[in-house]
């Protein structure tokens, strides 16, 4: 590709990428694999990249600054754009918690490390958070550490193959295939608590950016080709994007871990960039070509817009007409960003190879003014001059939480391999034990057993993994069918006269991550959403009779309501908003999603030993439940469905029958 040369194929992918991910983003039907459009993005970035590189023939350190300060007015202003209107924006809507959250990510975005700041913090599918507004920066974190790295590799090839009389694009292809396996073997062996680093991290991900490289590197021999061979490949490379997206959807895979499936996608981009330009009528759409356009601009804005939307109305609420909103602001604000910001930004560009200290300057000067924003809502903890009390208010309640909760330094067994797996325990004195098993809805009743409990009680939990025996997440470092069933064996040991059961079951049948079930013959087979809760409750009934059987009690604590919003900064932000909090939950969505599970613990309620116990009564009336307690002034819930540690302490008395220091009769 010629300098200048414009390319309607890598118009087309992008327009294809960015809308894959904006689908993803929103939760549209069919979508669910659509993050494979980032990975698009990074084999079309690593194929311009490499491009660019090789039009210097013995390159300098003026081409390299040159290369960065071109890539510098492509990313810098419209992101500095970003950065000072959600700022602007915040300081009107937001309360200063949000607002210091902001300004931290504001910062780590800026400096191009915020997949770093991420991966400390979160995690890409949490999408129930509604303070992550920079959270789709991680990207371009990894681009810009890509950016810096990959001309000194292409670069020293240059040098070398110029020493040794050798032509350098073999050699060059050579080097970024070793590279580029090395890289996908290293997310690939990324596992366990180390999977988000693989999503995260430039090492994991660089071999989309090399697969871009090689791909520019083949183009020559693409032109050689006969124009009907590269339209199918052409097209084969846009139905393998599309296709894997969609089986992605069907097995709903997360983003992290998927790893030898992100193949599929990254081939099928290198192909569309071998066969070039005009093999595709599909990606010469107008509209897809609109949106390759402003595809990086619609990237920057979607996502916060839809935190925006979620932080005023909830991810459930009025939902088509979020879907609209944001699609329509992002494509509006894409447009008007990629018009005033982008285009006047590049016009300073003189050469692509060239060093330009004015337009370095001018992009600078935007950086430094939305970084010194950002800093100064940083330095005062998110404008707490605004309202001073609330922020005095909800310093108080996390502080208070902190010493009560589960501890998970101790006994943190996520993604943890069953044998490395701790018993937590609550000791009394007298020899008898109750166990506890379940995913975090078991631990977060920890602060009531540490308060009243008479007997020594044992924690057996997994986070994120039911006690459903036979059941297998489809996910890497998950191993949840064999905790399940080292719980139920627990539970039928001589050690313990009681066994109290508890987790998230709406998530267990109903939502959640994709489970397989395990068969006698050791097959496990993929369960369909249809018969999911059937299976479920078949497995759940043959463990509870079980231990039933072994002569132990099996207390059993069903559904409480859960939010679809982070209720604790939720309320917070009524506050701030309206004086009062408002927040509550419909009943019906609480007997929609545990329908499945009624008639089983109706039929085991009549069995000897077993005890159905349950918080809906206290928390909802006949339609709603409410999620803030007026006598201790204080949420019922610090997330959308974990239990206040202060709030549980008090309210999670009907434990106490099988908690006493000696077995009850």
């Amino acid at each position: 590709m010629q300098a200048g040369h414009f390319r309607a194929d890598i118009n087309g992918l992008r327009g294809l990428s960015v809308l894959l991910v904006v689908a993803y983003h929103l939760q549209v039907r069919g979508a669910g694999g659509g993050f494979i459009g980032v990975d698009v993005f990074f084999v079309v970035s690593g194929y311009l990249m490499t491009l660019i590189l090789l039009r210097n023939e013995l390159p300098s350190i003026k081409d390299y600054l040159g290369f960065i300060a071109a890539r510098a007015q492509r990313i810098w202003p419209a992101l500095a754009a970003l950065v000072a209107a959600l700022l602007v924006a915040g300081a009107v809507a937001l309360p200063p918690f949000d607002m210091d959250t902001l300004a931290r990510q504001a910062l780590w975005a800026l400096a191009f490390v915020s997949n770093h700041h991420f991966l400390a913090h979160s995690g890409y599918a949490d999408r129930t958070a509604d303070d992550l507004w920079l959270l789709h920066t991680w990207s371009l974190s990894i681009e810009w550490q890509f950016y810096l790295l990959y001309p000194l590799l292409v670069f020293a090839v240059l040098h070398l193959s110029r020493r040794w009389g050798r032509s350098p694009r073999p050699l060059l292809a050579g080097v970024l295939l070793v590279l580029a396996a090395a890289s996908l073997m290293w997310q690939v062996l990324q596992r366990g608590e180390a999977t988000e680093s693989g999503f995260f991290l430039l090492p994991s991900r660089a071999w989309e950016l090399l697969a871009g490289g090689i791909a520019a590197l083949l183009a020559p021999l693409g032109e050689r080709v006969a124009p009907t061979a590269r339209r199918w490949g052409s097209s084969l490379g846009v139905l393998l994007i599309l296709g894997c997206a969609l089986m992605l959807a069907l097995q709903r895979q997360r983003a992290a871990g998927s790893d030898w499936v992100l193949l599929g996608p990254v081939l099928g981009a290198a192909a569309v960039l071998v066969a070039g330009d005009g093999a595709n009528p599909l990606l010469g759409q107008p509209w897809l070509q609109a949106l390759g356009r402003w595809s990086y601009s619609i990237y920057l804005w979607h996502w916060p817009l839809l935190v925006g939307w979620r932080v005023a109305f909830g991810p459930q609420e009025h939902r088509m007409l979020g879907v609209v909103a944001v699609v329509v602001a992002s494509l509006a604000l894409g447009a008007l960003s990629h018009r005033w910001i982008e285009r006047p930004a590049l016009r300073w560009r003189r050469r692509e190879s060239r060093f330009s200290t004015g337009a370095l300057a001018m992009c600078a000067t935007a950086m430094c003014a939305a970084a010194l924003l950002g800093g100064v809502v940083k330095a005062t903890e998110g404008l707490p001059a605004r309202d001073p009390q609330r922020v005095a208010d909800f310093v108080a309640y996390e502080a208070s939480i902190r010493p009560l909760l589960f501890p998970d330094e101790r006994c943190h067994n996520f993604r943890k391999p069953v044998e490395a797996m701790v018993i937590c325990p609550v000791e009394r004195d007298g020899v008898r034990r109750v166990l506890v098993i379940g995913d975090s809805h078991a631990e977060h009743l920890w602060p009531w057993f540490v308060r009243h409990s008479q007997a020594s009680v044992d924690f057996f939990g997994a986070s994120e993994c039911p006690p459903v025996p036979n059941f297998q997440r489809l996910q890497p470092g998950y191993d949840c069918a064999r905790y399940a069933t080292r719980a139920w064996e627990r539970a039928r040991s001589a050690a313990y006269d009681t066994v109290i059961v508890s987790a998230r079951w709406a998530t267990v049948a109903l939502a959640g991550p994709p489970y397989c079930h395990r068969l006698p013959d050791g097959r496990c087979e993929t369960v369909l959403a249809a018969n999911k809760p059937a299976l479920v409750a078949e497995e759940l009934r043959r463990a509870v009779e079980a231990t039933l059987a072994a002569g132990k009690t099996v207390v059993f604590l069903d559904s409480a309501p859960e939010a679809a919003v982070r209720v604790a900064k939720r309320l917070a932000r009524e506050r701030f908003w309206y004086g009062q909090p408002r927040l509550g939950i419909d009943r019906a969505a609480l007997r929609d999603a545990t329908a499945w599970l009624d008639p089983l613990l109706d039929e085991l309620g009549a069995r000897p030993g077993f005890r159905r116990v349950s918080l809906r009564d206290t928390l909802c009336d006949e339609q709603r439940c409410r999620v803030y307690d007026d006598t201790l002034q204080r949420p019922i819930y610090t997330d959308e469905s974990h239990f206040d540690p202060v709030w549980v302490a008090e309210n999670a008395g009907f434990l106490a029958a099988f908690t006493q220091r000696v077995p009850p009769p």
